[in-house]
């Protein structure tokens, strides 16, 4: 494995990391699908599995468990994550709409531009979560700044792994199963790798 490219080996860790937790990752994705049918504990669940996929990095299966006691102890931060990026999608969506009504090569370019940032925006995101579960400062704003860097540091490696995980939840939403046997799992523990290597490759302590 380690003669493998560094994305290669983030993705083939991950992948053993996930399969190794797989029956406990379960009952974590079920019960964050269940968790954003309520609505109000969807954003504590999201960070919630972020926190069982750092825990499950570092060597600990905490399972549903870890879900309840990461929601718990994220719940403000979690719905700041959520109204965030309810704030950027309503910004690029009624831009995109705007410039829409225009027929011109401007209007286009502006809706081009609007859906470049959107998608700037999530590929900081892929890394942000991780970020904020690894920093001893539990700052949101400190863990998007890092991820917009480590995205402008590494675009080759970032660009691997977004891409894969963007092919991923094209699946998941085509054939909607992948959703519910731990897709969203997955991806977390992906972030999570991903994050420890660029911090090892680095050699940044957080």
């Amino acid at each position: 494995m380690k003669n493998l490219p560094a994305p290669l080996q983030v993705i083939a860790q991950a992948l053993s990391d996930w399969w190794d937790a797989w029956v406990s990752l379960l009952m974590v994705n079920l019960a964050l699908v269940l968790s954003w049918l309520t609505v109000v504990l969807g954003p504590p669940a999201t960070l919630g599995m972020y926190y069982v996929a750092h825990r499950l990095v570092h060597g600990e299966d905490l399972g549903l468990a870890g879900l309840i006691e990461g929601g718990r102890r994220y719940f403000v931060k979690s719905w700041l994550w959520a109204l965030l990026n309810l704030g950027a999608t309503i910004v690029v969506g009624v831009n995109f709409l705007f410039y829409g009504q225009f027929d011109s090569p401007w209007a286009a370019l502006s809706q081009g531009f609007f859906v470049t940032l959107g998608a700037a925006w999530w590929v900081v995101q892929f890394y942000a979560l991780p970020y904020l579960m690894e920093q001893e400062r539990k700052h949101f704003k400190l863990a998007l700044r890092n991820g917009l860097f480590t995205a402008l540091a590494a675009p080759g490696y970032t660009a691997v792994l977004v891409s894969l995980v963007a092919l991923m939840l094209w699946l998941g939403v085509q054939l909607i199963f992948p959703l519910f046997l731990g897709l969203p799992c997955w991806i977390a523990v992906l972030g999570t790798r991903a994050v420890r290597e660029r911090l090892a490759t680095f050699d940044v302590h957080q």
